[in-house]
Parts: structure tokens; C-alpha cells; sequence
């Protein structure tokens, strides 16, 4: 009986010739990832086991992406204590303000995450590491901690679950939009709890590895353990001159047992949006168009990469946002921002009326930079949007893709892009 790459993966790691579903492991992990408002107590916690040095210093990776930067003064005394603690460790690899971004995007872009390996992450969407074929996951700061003194995690081996993607993606349709009808389609009831979901198919195939990212990232939110795409000629190339290490080819094989398997065809798949309150509360955008609004957000861990600022500039190149409308958008790293501003995307969103922020989590956490007040409505390209999430729980907040957020912006309403001549 074959085995599907995640449990592949645990077998691999673990030093077995296999696993099986329901199997506890003991596996090697590649990194191990904690930021600035878990990162000191994560520390704490490792120097509880009697240790005082980490593992590895180029495989623990501190990232501050949440309280960047600091609003008042309470985040600014935690800032400079998580610095403190980051220099008494002398690790490597630390993204701190200035050289930052989101810390799952930071882990990615910066090759720090492999395939064929497990990362783990003190920040529940580190299930985008599926995105370059790697097992990503959140932990508690024990478990991180225990990693960090000895490189090592346990697993408990998922059963999978596969969505086989067919058809080829429409014009203004992401990789959000799919996220987002899966949760309409499978919905919060405990069956995906602690599953790996596993996309191929060629609509997997023909996907960027921003897509992929923000696939994988979302499937934390229906209670799964990872989401994966195994790597391809597209990862490849990604990884090309950023991978910190040496990997090699993983894929699940043909007689690989799944749970239970589902087909989506792309050719049927438009604009979606998720209704406030409830992520699996999901509908086509026909049901939303007209709906009024007076934020508009686009970054964070799902939706901040390059190919969606890009999309919001060809969407907005030469045009207003509605007057009625405030726009927030906030680049994934500094990579990006840079990126995105060599591009000319920048300057098109600026001069459309939108404010451009320092990468970070933002508004998304609910913390500072964007957050909604009362009575707020706010059109979302984050990754959740129940009561309170971006701020005040009397703010309701929509969920969509950048593109549906670009068009929308435009006019005031929800609008479906593909009403758009670009």
C-alpha cells in the first residue's frame, strides 16, 4: 500500500521505511519559526528544559511581523525585549523591522522552508508551507520550544484528503476564490479536523506558487492539520537561489490511500465572497454586487504577495476609488514592497487613493494599522471574518480575493471584476 507525500514526509523524518494514519512520530524538523508577540515566551520555555543554546542558529527563524511597528507604547516595550531576547540567542536569521514581512511569507520567500521537510511556527497559518511541498504546521510555544533544543517535533500521522483540480482558471479568478468555495463546500463540521488536504491536478499544476500559498493557507481555517502541493517544475524555479539547503522531488504515490477524494472544475468556479461573521458562509459574487462598504483591505498571509498587488494596479491603473470607500493595502515583506514598487503597482494604487503600509500583519490581527470601528463594513483579502477579528466586534467584514476587492473599491459596492474592461 502506497503513501501519500505527507506521510511520506513523517516517514522520511522519522527515520521508518513508513507510516500509516493514527501513528505517532518523532520527526526532524527542517525550522522552526517564532515571532515577536509568542517569541519571548517561546524562549522562556526552552530555557525551562535546561538549555541555553537552540539546535541549530540557522534554522530557528524570529520574525516581527505583528506588532510592527509599534503603535504605542506597551508594543514598543515588547519589541525591545523580544530584540533583547533574539541577541542573547545570537540566531541568525532575524526579520525585524526594516528587513520584515509576515512571517509565513518571510519563511517562503526567504527559502527557509524545503520540500520533502517539516516546519513548523508559533502563528496557526503556518500551514502555507504546503505551498512548496513541505509539511507545515502551527504550534504551541512548548512544542516550539521543545523543537528548538532538540530539532525534533511529534506528529500524531494524518489521514488525507484530496481535492483534484481540473479546468483551467478563469479570467479574475485566484487561488482565493477556490480557497473560499471549498469552505462553502465542505463547511465547519469536523470532518477535515487534523486531515491533510492534498491539491494536484492541472489547475494545481498551472498555479503560481503565490496561489499555492495562499491555498495551503487557508486550510488551517477548516480545521486541517496541513494543506500540500507537491513540488513541481514551478516550485523549482521558485526555489532556484533561495532554498537554504538541498531537496529533492516528493510526490504521492499512485496507490496512496485517501480518506476521501473531491473533484472542483475551475471552468465553473467564479468571484467568491464569504459573509461576515462565518468563513464557510460562502457565495457566488452574483448574491453580493451592490453590497456597500466603507473599507477596503488587501495583504496579509493570503493575499500580500506581488501577483496581488498586481492585479489591484491593473484593476485600478487609471481610476479613483470611490469616495466613500478607505483603502489599506499592506505588502506581505519588504521583498514585496520592493518588488511591487520597482513595478509601478505602488504608484497606480497611490494615485488611485490608497494608503500603502509597512509589512506586517496589520489589520488582520485586529492590533493596529487599519482596524475597523463600529459600524464599519470592510471588503477583505485576509484570511478570517469573525466578530472582532479586524477590531471592533461591531465591524462586519467580507471576505473575497484582491481582484474582487480592486473593482469593488472602484465603485463603492461589490462589484464583480470580470465587468471590468482591462
Amino acid at each position: 500500500m502506497g503513501m501519500t507525500i505527507t506521510e511520506k514526509i513523517m516517514a522520511n523524518q522519522s527515520g521508518r521505511s513508513s507510516v500509516k494514519p493514527g501513528e505517532l512520530v518523532w520527526v526532524d524538523v527542517q525550522s522552526v519559526m517564532t515571532m515577536d508577540y509568542l517569541g519571548k515566551t517561546c524562549f522562556e520555555k526552552f530555557k525551562s528544559l535546561g538549555k541555553t543554546e537552540v539546535f541549530d542558529k540557522d534554522r530557528v527563524i524570529c520574525v516581527s511581523d505583528h506588532l510592527v511597528p509599534p503603535p504605542n507604547q506597551k508594543f514598543a516595550t515588547m519589541l525591545n525585549e523580544w530584540r533583547e531576547v533574539v541577541k542573547e540567542h545570537d540566531i541568525t536569521h532575524f526579520y525585524d523591522l526594516g528587513r520584515q514581512g509576515i512571517a509565513h511569507q518571510i519563511m517562503v520567500e526567504q527559502g527557509h522552508v524545503l520540500p520533502g521537510t517539516v516546519s513548523i511556527g508559533t502563528d496557526s497559518h503556518a500551514n502555507t508551507y504546503g505551498a512548496a511541498g513541505a509539511i507545515g504546521n502551527a504550534v504551541g510555544v512548548t512544542d516550539a520550544a521543545v523543537a528548538m533544543a532538540t530539532g525534533k517535533a511529534w506528529f500524531r500521522v494524518p489521514s488525507a484528503v484530496k481535492f483534484h483540480i481540473t479546468g483551467e482558471w478563469q479570467p479574475f479568478v485566484m487561488a482565493k476564490d477556490l480557497s473560499l468555495h471549498i469552505m462553502g463546500m465542505m463547511h465547519w463540521n469536523g470532518h477535515l479536523i487534523y486531515k491533510t488536504l492534498e491539491f494536484d491536478g492541472p489547475g494545481i499544476t498551472s498555479l503560481s506558487m503565490a496561489g499555492r500559498m495562499t491555498l495551503c493557507n487557508m486550510t488551517v481555517d477548516l480545521g486541517a492539520k496541513n494543506g500540500i502541493v507537491a513540488p513541481d517544475e514551478t516550485t523549482k524555479a521558485y526555489l532556484e537561489g533561495r532554498a537554504k539547503g538541498d531537496w529533492e522531488m516528493i510526490a504521492s504515490d499512485e496507490d496512496a490511500v485517501y480518506e476521501q477524494s473531491y473533484e472542483i472544475n475551475l471552468s465553473n468556479l467564479g468571484p467568491t465572497i464569504a459573509l461576515p461573521d462565518k468563513l464557510d458562509d460562502t457565495v457566488p459574487i452574483e448574491k453580493a454586487i451592490g453590497k456597500k462598504f466603507n473599507k477596503a483591505f488587501v495583504g496579509t498571509c493570503t493575499n500580500g504577495r506581488l501577483e496581488d498587488l498586481e492585479i489591484l494596479a491593473r484593476i485600478m491603473k487609471g481610476k479613483q476609488i470611490h469616495r466613500d470607500v478607505n483603502m489599506i493595502v499592506v505588502p506581505a515583506s519588504q521583498t514585496v514592497y520592493l518588488d511591487a514598487l520597482r513595478a509601478g503597482y505602488l504608484e497606480t494604487l497611490i494615485m488611485a487613493g490608497a494608503a500603502i503600509d509597512t509589512p506586517s500583519c496589520a489589520a488582520c490581527a485586529g492590533i493596529h494599522t487599519g482596524v475597523a470601528g463600529d459600524g464599519d463594513i470592510v471588503l477583505s483579502a485576509g484570511n478570517r471574518n469573525m466578530k472582532g477579528r479586524m477590531g471592533s466586534k461591531n465591524a462586519q467584514i467580507y471576505l473575497t480575493s484582491p481582484a474582487v476587492v480592486a473593482a469593488s473599491a472602484i465603485r463603492g459596492e461589490i462589484t464583480d471584476p470580470r465587468t471590468f474592461d482591462i
